[in-house]
């Protein structure tokens, strides 16, 4: 019954028997009737579906809320013990932002796993990284920073991996055909490449002479992929407001213009987010040695 009263915990998490049945690794036929079984035995049901969402009831809001915690402890204890000083085989679940996972994560494994052979990855790329804490050992996600910026709480580790300031830029077409703001209020009349994924809104800050700006920009093109939102800038479709790295590529070679470079911006700020050791596996606590100092 403690197996099933576990899945139940994973269903409420993850919203769908399907993703729960995958990581107990049983059919979703199976899960079903692990669901069942269990509301036969509480003799309640646990949880509402309709129209493919999953909510549970009060009782299931209880079973998830006292059960919870024991499902983690047993967790945290069963990889202690399978990975005792071992930190060298083992399984590390990682959520990463889009622009990390498309321009670095891919050659950090690469470089780690020729090191390590026994270590696997899995690797959910999502703007919305810290959303997964409870199912991943590291997060890697970005944040736009400006001065008075205050950040949520997080019973987590965070360690800054870089930071750059964002730039505006646009391509000579779309200049040539629009023209070139020469204030970030004229921005306003522009086509404006936006995400808020990057940003938290679509509000892009300048500073000069000690004053913020936050100016609200028109959501011409809205994605929430850095690499997309450049495509963008250098096809003409309008301004994009991008981390330096991103685009300084695409800058050097002349395809895109900067654009307002007299005022500052906010700062890009890319950070890693890992649970503190005694919540940690050791092959995931080496990998994030390597990430931070490799």
């Amino acid at each position: 019954m403690l197996d099933k009263m576990a899945f139940f915990v994973y269903v409420i998490r993850y919203g769908s028997i399907s993703s729960a049945a995958r990581k107990f690794n049983v059919s979703v036929s199976a899960g079903s009737r692990w669901l069942q079984e269990l509301e036969q035995h509480f003799g309640t049901t646990l949880c509402h579906r309709s129209n493919r969402l999953l909510e549970a009831t009060q009782a299931g809001q209880t079973l998830y809320e006292e059960f919870s915690p024991l499902v983690d402890s047993a967790e945290r204890i069963s990889r202690q013990l399978e990975d005792f000083q071992d930190s060298e085989k083992g399984q590390i679940n990682i959520a990463c932002t889009p622009v990390y996972a498309n321009h670095y994560l891919m050659d950090k494994l690469a470089e780690y796993s020729k090191r390590n052979p026994k270590v696997t990855f899995n690797i959910n790329v999502t703007p919305w990284a810290l959303d997964h804490a409870s199912s991943s050992d590291i997060m890697i996600t970005a944040n736009a920073h400006f001065q008075g910026y205050r950040e949520k709480d997080l019973m987590l580790v965070k360690r800054e991996l870089m930071n750059c300031p964002f730039t505006v830029v646009a391509s000579p077409q779309y200049l040539s055909l629009h023209g070139s703001p020469t204030k970030p209020e004229e921005l306003r009349n522009h086509a404006c490449l936006v995400a808020t994924t990057l940003t938290g809104s679509n509000d892009w800050i300048f500073r000069q002479a000690e004053e913020n700006l936050i100016l609200k920009v028109p959501k011409t093109i809205e994605v929430n992929d850095s690499d997309l939102l450049l495509s963008g800038a250098l096809k003409g479709a309008g301004i994009a407001y991008l981390p330096q790295f991103v685009v300084e590529e695409a800058v050097a070679k002349g395809d895109l213009i900067t654009l307002l470079n007299e005022y500052e911006t906010s700062l890009w700020s890319l950070n890693l987010y890992y649970h503190a050791p005694q919540k940690a596996s050791p092959v995931a606590i080496k990998f994030k040695e390597f990430l931070l100092h490799g």
